[in-house]
């Protein structure tokens, strides 16, 4: 879930990540990027992975585990939360 403080400002070169209440800036490159741009779409890492493996001609093994890592350090950084159970 993409947190309501989260400001991104996405370009051709990467993305700069703004957590607007605690001032945290984060930068990244084209990839991650492409992975934010992906958990806006409502993508799972592995239809993320697989996307970037195939435009980027890279082991799928190898973008999966970036792409979680990346995932994990938006969470870390307050970017995003872990959805925890249903609401009605």
């Amino acid at each position: 879930m993409i947190s309501s403080d989260a400001r991104v400002s996405l370009d051709e070169n990467g993305a700069v990540f703004l957590h607007a209440r605690s001032g945290i800036v984060f930068t990244s490159n084209r990839i991650g990027a492409r992975i934010w741009q992906g958990l806006l779409d409502r993508e799972g890492v592995e239809a993320i992975a697989a996307r970037i493996s195939q435009e980027a001609c890279m082991p799928h093994d190898l973008i999966r585990r970036d792409t979680a890592e990346f995932i994990a350090e938006l969470e870390t950084q307050g970017f995003l939360s872990r959805r925890i159970g249903c609401r009605a």
